[in-house]
Formats: C-alpha cells, structure tokens, sequence
C-alpha cells in the first residue's frame, strides 16, 4: 500500500479524460455508477486506521480508494491484489483519532461518489450514534426501510448499532443487495450489526462485514461508550463461551458508559415477548457490571422497559411489518411505530432520542455517570 500520493492524476486518468471516453463508448454516468454494486462503506474504525469495501459488477484489477481531510483528496491507497475480482477491501492507515475523512473509491479508472468516514474518538470526545434493528424490507420493495434510513443518513452519526435481521433471508444474495441500496447512510457510517434469526449464519453476513473478535461477539469503544455485540441465536446463546468471554469483558473495560445489543429482547411485551433464558443467564451481568442500556429487536415496535437498574430499549421499527405494541410492569413506554434511536454522549452525560421517520422524537431520556 502507499500512502500520501499528492498527484492523482498519476494514478488514474483525469475525470475529463474519463468522462471523454464514456461519452465516446457511448456510456452514460449511471452505467458508469453502475460499476459499483454494493456500498462503498467503511468497516472496522481504529483511532488510526479504517477499512472501505464495495463490490464491482464485474471483476476489477485496479482498485483503489482516494481519501484525505477534505474533498480534494490527496492520498491514495491501492488494493493488493494480483488477479480481477468483484469484492474490494483497502485498509486506510496512519489515520488521525476523532477526524472526518472524505472518500471515493476507483475500480479500473471508474470512481464512485464522495462521500466520508469518522475514525474512532478519544474516551473525553463526544459522540452521536444511532441503534435501530429488523429491515427485513421485501414485503414493500424495501421503500419503508429507506425511508427510515434517509432519516438517519441526515443524523451524520458516526457509526450505527443493528442488533440483526437486516434482511429476511441472509442466504439470498438479492435482499443483501436490496439492503445496502436501501440504507444510504452506510456509505458515511460504520456499521455493526449482530446476528439476528433471520441471518441464519449466512457466509454473505460475515463476507460483507468486518467485525472484532470471532464476529459472531464482540466489542469496541468509541469515545466515552463501550459496546457490546452478542449472538442471541441458539445455539450461541447457551455457549459458556460467549457467556464468560462477556463476564471478562465487561468486567476489564474502562469507558463512563456501557452498552450491549444482541437480537432477542430480555423484556418486551409484544409478539415474541420475554427471552426467558436470557432474563435467567445474561440480565443479572448486566446487573452487576453496571450495564446502562441494552438493546434488542425481534419485536417489530418499541419499546422502553427498565429493570434493577438497566434501561432495556426494542427497537425493532427499522422497516419490517410493525407488531401491536404491549404493556407490562417493567414498561415505561411503548409504540407500534417505525423509529430509529439517536444517542449523544460525552464522558459524563447520556442523551437518548427516539425519533420517527419524520424526525419526531417521542421518547427520550439523560443517563448521568
């Protein structure tokens, strides 16, 4: 890889000279974006590195991304590979902690759009990020879950939760497609998602997305908040494994705020209600290391409960048909409404926003360390 190029024109032909040939092959610029057939996206942001995919139509042998402080750009950092394929991945390095880069990526002298991507902030930094779940969008051709994700795309959060069921049928290449155009948010935004029941482990879940640890659980720290990613899915969830790799994490791990997402809610009063199990084996950790707020989806709604001491959030209104909302001890609030949740922290305050399509926040709430 080689870094700080300041001459792009060295290393690809000039947009006029591009543009020239288009128009000479009797090309359009929508072929020329139909080049890319997933994202760009950024994947797995350090304090000083980040990784962007894309997937080409067709095999490609030059692939490079083009990034720097500010839209001219400046650097480049070509892909390492010898041979044409049509899944890109380029790792950006010596990057700077808490900075916004921007971003395009070339494949065989066709580039994408500008677009941008945060590295991780230091713990004393503030930070805005979104959770929302359950865009199993084929029932409506996907229309519901951009609208959802248009909303988020205009929150600039730095990276997004989504605790599983991104799509229907993880094995079906289409809908994974049909995902990605659906949420333009994920070209600016990190994304990490869990496994939810309808991923069904799908080789193309872990093909398209670069997570810690063995990606089925892991976590990271941005800024004042750790987070934690879990797979509820059985057989997983009955894993001693997951259970004691979560016990060491959440007991070693130094930021103010604390948060863990996974897919099967502890507490809901809709469809599929309370995961028992999870109310025996995982809720008393949360408990004693102190967690501040748990996420889950499965139950197309939200949902506000609050238990022993930890906010439990559904948040299952990301595009799929709603359930019928429900009540029970534990619920502060709940709606059958589609939503995403916008959460702002620094070292010392947490902000929660539910908001609607629209930008309609209808519940929120101030955690404090």
């Amino acid at each position: 890889m080689k870094l700080g190029r300041s001459k792009r024109q060295t290393v690809r032909l000039p947009l006029y000279i591009v543009s020239f040939l288009l128009v000479f092959c009797g090309l359009t610029s929508e072929c020329a974006q139909g080049m890319f057939l997933l994202g760009p996206y950024p994947q797995s942001a350090q304090i000083d590195s980040v990784i962007i995919s894309w997937k080409t139509t067709t095999p490609t042998t030059q692939n490079e991304v083009h990034w720097g402080r500010d839209p001219t750009l400046g650097n480049v950092t070509k892909e390492n590979s010898l041979f044409g394929k049509t899944k890109h991945t380029v790792k950006l390095e010596g990057l700077t902690t808490g900075q916004n880069y921007f971003y395009t990526v070339v494949s065989d002298h066709i580039e994408s759009a500008l677009y941008t991507f945060w590295t991780v902030f230091p713990s004393n930094s503030t930070v805005r990020f979104v959770a929302y779940g359950d865009s199993q969008g084929v029932w409506d051709s996907w229309q519901t879950v951009l609208l959802v994700s248009q909303t988020i795309e205009k929150e600039h959060p730095v990276f997004v939760l989504k605790p599983g069921d991104l799509v229907d049928d993880g094995t079906n290449a289409t809908q994974w497609i049909d995902f990605f155009h659906a949420s333009p948010f994920l070209h600016n935004s990190t994304l990490y998602p869990v496994l939810g029941n309808h991923e069904q482990y799908s080789f193309l879940f872990f093909s398209y997305f670069s997570l810690p640890n063995n990606e089925c659980w892991y976590s990271f720290d941005n800024g004042p908040v750790h987070l934690v990613g879990l797979d509820s899915n059985s057989p997983n969830r009955y894993r001693f494994r997951q259970f004691l790799w979560l016990v060491h994490d959440l007991r070693t791990h130094h930021q103010p705020f604390t948060i863990v997402y996974f897919h099967h809610p502890v507490y809901s009063s809709s469809e599929h209600g309370n995961t028992t199990l999870l109310q025996k084996i995982w809720a008393p950790v949360f408990e004693r290391c102190h967690v501040d707020i748990v996420f889950n989806g499965h139950d197309h709604n939200y949902e506000h409960s609050r238990v022993n001491g930890v906010v439990y959030i559904v948040t299952g209104g990301g595009g799929s048909p709603l359930y019928d909302n429900g009540q029970s001890p534990w619920t502060v609030y709940s709606e059958k409404t589609y939503h995403y949740c916008l959460l702002t922290v620094n070292s010392s305050t947490l902000l929660f926003e539910a908001k609607k399509p629209d930008g309609l926040v209808f519940d929120s709430f101030i955690l404090t360390t």
